[in-house]
């Protein structure tokens, strides 16, 4: 997946930053010959049209995403904006605490807050498919590094990536494998991301810890960097490009 920075140009119209120097197929460090094929919409994600590339060097095309942004996903996988900068949440803000980062808005952590505060309706119980759909922690949980099934290895990996102390980690892990029930699965994950921060890199660590728990396969990021343009890598585990 090839992502980049969108921004509004001159005549308001939302586009890529930056272009990319190669394509999602191509070996690292190859250069592509890429050109502007088309802007579609989508029925999903960023209410915006997404721009399509096409490479003339493989003879492929593929979809440039807004940073936070992934196929197929209504809701961005980080609180950032479509350009990369982190929004806060207005509830914090409202309580008069010291304002977070929206996760509740995202796609791999809203999950965990709606379990956290919804109803302790078993998912076996017919009322729980009658009145919402199942929240689904585990893609949370994968990206945080606390799913019991992750190999030790794996969990260490994603904790160093994050950037979230190994004791604070291995004790959230402990408390979500023996937590009862979604609500209190959901308020492990919660209760992990103030540690997570909000400076400028953290899109960068949940791209890393995502391509690293196989949430999703391998990100390219494209930043408009001085004198050219800057690519990096967060290496999947064979997903395929897209």
């Amino acid at each position: 997946m090839a992502t980049t920075g969108y921004v509004a140009g001159a005549d308001g119209a939302v586009g890529p930053a930056a272009m990319p120097r190669s394509c999602v197929y191509a070996p690292a460090g190859e250069r592509c010959v890429l050109v502007f094929h088309h802007q579609r919409e989508r029925k999903t994600g960023p209410q915006i049209p997404v721009t399509v590339v096409q490479c003339r060097t493989h003879r492929r095309a593929f979809t440039l995403y807004p940073l936070g942004h992934v196929p197929y996903g209504r809701l961005a996988v980080a609180p950032v904006g479509l350009d990369g900068r982190v929004i806060f949440s207005t509830e914090s803000e409202a309580r008069g605490g010291a304002a977070q980062p929206a996760w509740e808005r995202t796609a791999t952590l809203g999950p965990a807050f709606t379990a956290m505060r919804g109803e302790t309706v078993k998912v076996t119980d017919p009322r729980w498919w009658a009145t919402r759909a199942p929240e689904r922690l585990s893609a949370g949980a994968r990206l945080l590094g606390v799913d019991p099934e992750l190999p030790d290895a794996d969990a260490e990996a994603i904790a160093l990536r994050l950037e979230i102390p190994r004791l604070v980690h291995r004790q959230a892990a402990g408390e979500y494998a023996t937590a009862h029930g979604r609500a209190q699965r959901g308020r492990v994950l919660v209760g992990l991301l103030p540690a997570l921060g909000a400076d400028a890199c953290l899109l960068d660590r949940v791209f890393a810890a995502g391509a690293r728990a196989g949430v999703w396969g391998t990100v390219t990021r494209w930043d408009a960097a001085q004198g050219g343009v800057r690519g990096q890598v967060f290496p999947g585990r064979g997903a395929a490009a897209g």
